[in-house]
């Protein structure tokens, strides 16, 4: 036994831990007896109406070891058999719902690496998911555009890894959980229904003890559908406790459209904790749009699977490429791509225009419209018009819901609402309400037993276009109070872009002054201080983004937006590039995470503006902002060497300022800038160590370069001192560790360096102290 093991600690461990083990699978109210013996502890527990028993040998050496039923198992092997878990029967239900598919082997690569060369998707993150450190529990982050593929990719891993672990092939099955359109806080909820669906024994209590274990991965697919419900806190504080459930072990891969709802949760787990005691790492995989490859490979195997002869292929390959010849970017998203197949197939003659899925949604309207919405005259029982108005009532019914998925009842009354306000006969009404559930762009919902599913949109962008429709329509009236409209859920980027579209903010706003009267509305609403304030102000400020890019560069030539207000909202990550803003005032504005690389602020005015992590290139970002102070500006990105750096040095952050035009000083009088610059760059690079991991490791090798440094032993001393920093031993295989868990967010530990007054003391003294006694070569 190693001598940094005290073996009754490690014992009184193993039976707190069985204890809450055997609990999770327990019937309720039962209690779970755990006596110890010497090495062995024996188990005594109720599951589904009988007495079980167990003994449990312990050693730090080689584990923990179960005789129960006559059978000697690990304790891994044990809790994943058929007597606990029934991991195989899982795995049976698994695949039984999700038959094989046509499946493109989509590419992938490190979203953090500077030139990280792409693998085929399922190896990747097989190879990730077999390769645990096991320092911690680590957040795999899969990240990808709408309709890039990223559900079908992790559909199939699931699927894949069911029939291996099956076969013997794996000791780890993935549990697929939709959360598109849930709320986290109901995350318990997500996993329950899933497993209900799947209609085996295990229940959710149990999932994280065998996540812990290792036996089972959650995979949550819509990780950004999750957020903004009930406010950003209670979201975030929810799947940290989660995480905290895992106590530093286990992995969780979770999915989302936009890094910028990843890294806020980076910078936010902890610190939403319970106890801020859970332990985590990250690792960050983007999905690759679809080459030329991955589209003639599709064609490939769908062809075989329809028998489609050698030059019918060839022709339809021909007539795939002119549909896509406007619309070239659209090609490489697998959902428009395999939609086009269907639909030239069935319609050779289809040209689409400008707006790809307008068109292919328009087709769909026209064929539902014309080849099953028919009365008993065969003729349609609704225009193109009318059935478009339908689906964004049913789209923004799931909106103010909070979900992706509605009962079939309550999709039914939507089209009772829409058809009463139609002039239509009381039979035309009545086909319309039986028939809705089963229209186009509609499917049965992420419940695997009919029984339990109910209506959702067949992929996230059909929605995305109705509930566009619906919200422009709003936004177009002038007595919406748009504020309820925007406070239910994390506006996604495709649903600002049309929004903006359809306001006609590329066809003459800019000129006529309404693009002003646009923003006003948006500032009101971002004003208004309520509980969900937050979330308002986001989705504000992506539609005040989606407007001033439409106007910057509409009818295809670039053009300056002048003289605009912009007040009262937040820019959650996105983008503006290529706009340029002269004699623009941005007042109590928030520029968070947002890609500034290619923006011009021109004699513009700034007041109460806040930028967090924008990203800058100096050569191209032009910020001459009167009024933005360094204080303002609480960190900075940027490229070097070809990936994407964060500084947090509020020096580096005023030269850079001043390099992008801004007037602004650094005030180098202060005695805490004098800390010298080697410790401010060493303190930076464990703040970006923090980005990816908290408690970091202190035997971790990728870290070694800090822990090594001569100046970093009288740094860590004043961080720990301080409060900035805690010391903490933890036991990771058998083996105790050092780890720092940080205490503040990275900004606000670097906050303290600068002119900013609102730091905490503790942070400021650590800096001072820092200042007063450098380190030798510091």
């Amino acid at each position: 036994m190693p001598k940094s093991i005290d073996f009754s600690e490690y014992c009184g461990y193993w039976k707190d831990r069985i204890e809450r083990d055997l609990a999770s699978f327990g019937d309720p109210g039962a209690a779970v007896d755990v006596t110890r013996s010497g090495r062995r502890l024996r188990a005594a527990w109720t599951m589904r109406g009988q007495e079980r028993e167990a003994v449990f040998s312990i050693s730090p050496d080689r584990g923990v070891n179960v005789d129960c039923a006559g059978r000697h198992l690990p304790y891994g092997s044990f809790v994943a058999g058929p007597d606990m878990a029934d991991l195989q029967q899982v795995s049976r239900m698994i695949l039984q719902a999700s038959p094989p598919r046509l499946f493109v082997p989509t590419q992938a690569e490190h979203a953090d690496a500077a030139a990280s060369p792409p693998r085929p998707a399922l190896d990747f993150l097989a190879a990730l998911l077999d390769h645990d450190t096991h320092d911690a529990t680590r957040v795999i982050m899969v990240t990808g555009e709408a309709g890039a593929g990223k559900t079908r990719v992790l559909q199939e891993l699931v699927r894949r890894r069911a029939d291996d672990y099956l076969r013997g092939r794996s000791s780890t099955l993935l549990l697929y959980v939709n959360a598109q359109g849930r709320a986290l806080a109901r995350l318990n909820e997500a996993l329950a229904t899933e497993l209900q669906d799947l209609k085996v024994g295990l229940t959710y209590h149990s999932v994280a003890v065998l996540a812990r274990l290792g036996t089972l991965i959650p995979v949550i697919d819509g990780f950004d559908e999750l957020l903004g419900v009930s406010g950003y806190d209670d979201a975030f504080s929810s799947l940290s406790g989660f995480l905290e459930q895992l106590e530093g072990q286990g992995q969780l891969l979770t999915s989302a459209r936009s890094v910028y709802y990843e890294e806020e949760f980076l910078s936010r787990a902890g610190s939403m904790s319970a106890t801020g005691n859970q332990a985590w790492t990250h690792a960050a995989v983007r999905v690759r749009a679809w080459s030329e490859e991955d589209r003639n490979e599709y064609l490939d195997q769908w062809a075989a699977s329809e028998r489609l002869t050698g030059g019918d292929l060839e022709d339809l390959r021909r007539r795939m490429k002119n549909v896509f010849r406007r619309n070239d970017a659209l090609a490489s998203k697998p959902l428009f791509f395999t939609r086009m197949v269907d639909l030239l197939r069935n319609n050779p003659g289809f040209s689409a225009g400008d707006d790809l899925l307008r068109a292919l949604v328009q087709e769909y309207l026209d064929r539902e419209r014309t080849d099953k919405l028919l009365d008993s005259q065969s003729r349609s029982l609704l225009t193109t018009r009318q059935f478009e108005h339908l689906m964004c009532e049913l789209a923004q019914e799931m909106w103010n819901q909070e979900t992706r998925e509605l009962d079939y009842r309550s999709v039914r009354e939507v089209a009772e609402y829409v058809v009463e306000s139609e002039d239509l006969s009381d039979a035309a009404k009545q086909v319309i309400v039986e028939r809705m559930p089963t229209l186009a762009f509609l499917a049965k919902g992420g419940g695997h037993a009919a029984a339990s599913a109910g209506i959702s949109f067949e992929h996230e962008l059909f929605f995305f276009y109705f509930l566009a429709g619906s919200i422009a329509s709003q936004f177009a009236s002038a007595t919406t109070d748009l504020k309820i409209a925007l406070s239910r859920s994390a506006l996604p980027e495709d649903v600002a872009e049309r929004v903006a579209a359809a306001l006609g903010a590329s066809d003459g706003v800019r000129e006529t002054g309404r693009l002003q009267e646009l923003l006003d509305r948006l500032a009101k609403a971002g004003a208004a201080e309520w509980r969900r304030a937050t979330q308002v102000r986001e989705n504000a400020g992506l539609l005040v983004m989606a407007l001033l890019r439409a106007c910057a560069n509409s009818r295809g030539a670039a053009h300056e937006i002048d003289g605009c207000v912009v007040r009262s909202v937040v820019f959650p990550g996105s983008h503006l590039r290529n706009v340029t803003m002269r004699r623009c005032s941005l007042t109590d504005v928030i520029v968070q995470r947002t890609d500034l690389t290619s923006t011009r602020f021109l004699d513009c005015e700034a007041r109460d503006m806040l930028l967090r992590e924008p990203s800058i290139a100096t050569g191209s970002t032009r910020l001459e902002l009167k009024g933005l102070a360094p204080a303002q500006v609480t960190s900075i990105r940027f490229r070097r060497d070809g990936a994407m750096e964060t500084s947090y040095d509020p020096a580096v952050i005023g030269d850079t300022l001043r390099e992008c035009g801004a007037a602004v000083r650094t005030d180098r009088r202060r005695s805490d800038t004098s800390v010298p610059a080697g410790c401010v760059g060493l303190v930076e690079q464990l703040m970006r160590a923090y980005r990816r991991a908290n408690p970091i490791c202190k035997d971790d090798p990728a870290l070694k370069h800090i822990f090594t440094d001569m100046r970093w032993g009288t740094v860590e001393r004043l961080l720990v001192e301080h409060g900035v920093v805690t010391m903490e031993s933890r036991s990771t295989s058998g083996k105790r560790k050092q780890f720092l868990r940080r205490r503040f967010l990275p900004e606000r530990i670097m906050s303290g360096l600068g002119e900013r007054t609102d730091a905490d003391p503790r942070i400021r003294a650590f800096w001072r102290a820092l200042a007063m006694k450098p380190p030798a070569g510091g």
